[in-house]
């Protein structure tokens, strides 16, 4: 059966869980079956006095990566509500406007899901696939739409908000990947992730266990030193007792960098569409 993939797919989890890596090797697997794709990550999470980032995008290895800068996206979203680069370009540099984005929770992140749905409606074919920011953050992402249609009941903000909840409350549109470890400590982290995602949002939270080392060693489980081996065991015992809650399941890989794990995981990634 043929799935058609979700328009945004955000990855997160803890830190160190390798959702970087998974979240690339996802776009290889996505142009791969020829759609058009692209890797996506927020540069900063607030404005600074003195400001020198700027959204970059690069190609490597075919891989197309954005890395959204705040004041950028901000100053990209008041232009097309005023239709004037003049006052935008004056209004994210006024104190008050900076102070507002770097005090209120949430409204960084407004910002920046304003910016990746305007992306989405400029190219209809587009899948973003956002590395997102570890798992608070992703929290406090996720509701923030809902948190400021509830602060401005009408105007501008509101429409914008109400349209950005109607995306990203769709499950034909946006999917969460959970990204964990084969670890007791970091599935239950996920778990409690997962759980708080639910509560905010109608669209699919999935947890995929990355980096498994029991299925490369299961055939030579008494060759291995002591501590290997009990790690190859408790994850095995850690996934027989919750693989119904796992979404996807993937090897650890014998890879040397980025790149070559990114390609060593393509053929395992169909799940996650």
């Amino acid at each position: 059966m043929i799935v058609t993939p979700a328009r945004l797919y955000i990855f997160t989890g803890k830190g160190g869980v390798g959702k970087t890596t998974l979240s690339k090797s996802f776009v290889r697997y996505l142009v791969e079956h020829d759609h058009e794709a692209v890797y996506l990550t927020f540069k900063n999470q607030a404005l600074s006095e003195i400001h020198k980032d700027i959204t970059t995008e690069t190609e490597t290895d075919g891989i197309r990566e954005i890395a959204l800068d705040l004041e950028e996206s901000a100053r990209g979203y008041i232009e097309r509500r005023l239709n004037s680069k003049i006052i935008a370009k004056w209004i994210v540099k006024t104190p008050f406007f900076r102070a507002l984005i770097n005090m209120v929770p949430g409204f960084n992140y407004l910002i920046y899901l304003g910016k990746v749905l305007e992306m989405g409606k400029e190219n209809p074919r587009l899948i973003v696939v956002l590395d997102a920011p570890a798992s608070g953050h992703a929290l406090t992402m996720v509701e923030s739409t809902t948190n400021f249609q509830h602060i401005f009941e009408s105007g501008l903000i509101f429409e914008d908000t109400h349209k950005m909840l109607s995306r990203l409350n769709d499950p034909t549109y946006t999917k969460i990947h959970i990204i964990s470890l084969p670890s007791q400590m970091s599935w239950q982290e996920a778990i409690e992730l997962k759980s708080g995602l639910v509560e905010r949002t109608p669209v699919q939270v999935g947890i995929t266990v990355n980096n498994c080392l029991y299925s490369l060693v299961e055939q030579n489980l008494s060759d291995l030193p002591s501590g290997l081996r009990d790690k190859a065991i408790n994850e095995k015992n850690l996934i027989d007792e919750h693989r119904a809650e796992m979404q996807c399941i993937l090897p650890h890989s014998l890879g040397i960098n980025s790149k070559t794990i990114e390609l060593d995981l393509v053929g395992s990634l169909s799940n996650l569409i």
